[in-house]
């Protein structure tokens, strides 16, 4: 390698991150046809080098020592005793044969103009290659197929770079962001918890100070207490080989305990604050749902085909809600008529808080019975969390979940701590504040969709967003009202109830419409397209604007 190889060489792996060189790697047919969670141990060698005109990258009957992805510019190839040039450009691959075998260059390769390529060394590719001895035997088997000149079946782009991306994540053992971000909320609710008890700062004086606090304390220790919770579930998935599906779906399920410690901590602040906070939340994530599926990567005739298990069971699981939401939303709508009744409490919430849960448990069941994903494609769902190489040891099994746990309560304590001091101290209105709470309060829940779409899983991205709406209708909401409901049996405090009035009506019986459009939208040919997630955004902020311009 000249100077010029050199210097390039040498900036290469600062600039550009993991999955701009997996993508980049994803490209070679070679390497796309070996596991990608071996793979990946490739990327911190990986090279790009600029190279300028006339410069020669292979020499012909010089030992194959790497092979080169052409990023942008052309070169030409030329065999001694040919007259024949090839020329190739941005997207081509030369010198791959060094990779399997590592036999002499069989032809010379020139660039023609200035000329970037990503190179792969041989040198670091047998050393991973030797300590792996699934990538050796998948190397072998690619060798004999080729020798034998058979189609060799590759993943898509998308899964490949996806898994590979996973793979990084769970073999990284430094600290992580999301760790980071949450040992900084744990020792904010740290300082809060020891300002009570020996005061540093006049909560009565710096009462907007101490709700900020308390929220962002809250955001950043929730949102950690999801991913650790999800992590821990990963683990212990690798460890008793459960399949991505499974692992996947009891992940995100798991995920959403520390919203639930959140909504009980709520209800003893103020019940009605924890109800549209729960309630506000499904329309927020319809909205996320709608808004996202603009980035859906669509065909020729510009449609996204949906997941099964979404146009099947999750067709059935909204047909469900939009009753559910008609029938107590209509109920109450009598009772404000007729005057009958001014609110629901005790063994009303715990009926419907029952029924709900009820539902969602027979939906899960038939989820992870009938529809796995990987039974018509495996792309569609995760990687089997074995392959990736995470720590299953108990203790890092035990340490995630007692991380989580820990999260849950100190960050469902700190919303707690924000919603009594803006509610009870600074005297905030109680809907403004709850609806507030829950746009930021789906905050982690965007985050998981976001990360599944930067890895290209879209179909895993739909279904986490569409799961966070569906999720918060038929658990959190229900678990609201059973807390509710019991503490109403339990003390008798008539603070355990939530009015029946044009607001908390609204909040429930606009959720036909919210179910009733999404469920025509995915049913409709079972695709989403531009036009779909239009008008679903159209009418999801039309059903937004009327309810927080309602009066109360």
């Amino acid at each position: 390698m000249d100077s010029v190889a050199e210097q390039a060489g040498a900036m290469a792996g600062a600039e550009f991150d993991a999955d701009d060189v997996l993508l980049r790697l994803s490209q070679i047919d070679i390497l796309r046809a070996l596991p990608p969670e071996e793979i990946q141990e490739l990327v911190p060698h990986v090279e790009r080098i600029d190279y300028p005109a006339g410069h020669r990258l292979i020499a012909q009957g010089d030992a194959g020592d790497a092979l080169y992805l052409i990023e942008s510019g052309t070169a030409r190839v030329e065999r001694s005793g040919s007259s024949d040039v090839i020329h190739v450009g941005a997207g081509s691959v030369v010198g791959e044969a060094a990779l399997l075998t590592g036999a002499p260059r069989s032809a010379t390769v020139t660039s023609e103009s200035g000329i970037s390529v990503w190179r792969v060394g041989k040198e670091a590719f047998d050393r991973i290659v030797s300590a792996s001895p699934n990538l050796k035997q998948a190397l072998q088997e690619l060798v004999e197929q080729r020798n034998k000149g058979k189609t060799i079946a590759l993943p898509s782009r998308a899964f490949w770079v996806s898994t590979g991306l996973r793979a990084l994540e769970a073999r990284y053992r430094g600290l992580t962001t999301w760790e980071l971000l949450m040992w900084v909320g744990l020792a904010l609710w740290a300082a809060l918890f020891a300002n009570e008890y020996w005061p540093f700062v006049d909560t009565q004086q710096h009462k907007g100070l101490i709700a900020t606090v308390q929220l962002v304390t809250g955001l950043l220790v929730i949102q950690g207490a999801c991913e650790a919770f999800i992590h821990g579930v990963e683990r212990l998935g690798a460890r008793y080989r459960w399949d991505g599906f499974i692992s996947g779906t009891v992940g995100s399920v798991l995920a959403t305990l520390p919203e639930f410690v959140v909504i009980a901590f709520l209800v003893l602040v103020d019940p009605l604050a924890a109800f549209v906070t729960a309630a506000v939340t499904i329309y927020n994530n319809a909205l996320a749902f709608s808004i996202y599926s603009f980035f859906l990567p669509k065909d020729r005739q510009g449609a996204f085909t949906m997941p099964r298990s979404l146009t099947t069971a999750g067709g059935q699981i909204l047909i469900a809600g939009g009753a559910a939401a008609l029938i107590v939303g209509a109920m109450m709508l009598m009772f404000r008529v007729e005057g009958s009744r001014q609110f629901l409490s005790g063994v009303d919430l715990l009926v419907i808080g029952v029924i709900l849960i009820a539902i969602y448990g027979y939906y899960l069941l038939t989820l992870v019975r009938y529809y796995g994903e990987g039974r018509d494609n495996e792309e569609s769902m995760p990687p089997d969390p074995e392959r990736l190489g995470h720590d299953t040891s108990w203790s890092a099994i035990v340490s995630m979940f007692v991380l989580g746990l820990v999260g849950a309560y100190c960050g469902g304590e700190a919303i707690g701590g924000f919603a009594e001091t803006a509610l009870k101290d600074i005297g905030l209105p109680t809907i403004p504040t709850a609806a507030a709470l829950a746009f930021f309060a789906g905050m982690s829940e965007y985050i998981i969709v976001y990360k599944a779409h930067r890895r290209g899983e879209l179909g895993i991205a739909l279904s986490n967003v569409f799961g966070g709406l569906t999720q918060v209708f038929f658990l959190l909401l229900p678990f609201g009202l059973i807390v509710i409901g019991i503490g109403g049996l339990a003390t008798g405090d008539a603070k355990f109830a939530f009015p029946v009035s044009v607001v908390t009506i609204m909040l429930i019986l606009l959720l036909f419409p919210l179910f009733y459009a999404l469920h025509q939208y995915i049913e409709q040919d079972r695709t989403l397209s531009n036009l779909d997630a239009a008008g679903m955004t159209g009418i999801y902020v039309l059903l937004l604007y009327f309810l927080f311009t309602a009066p109360a």
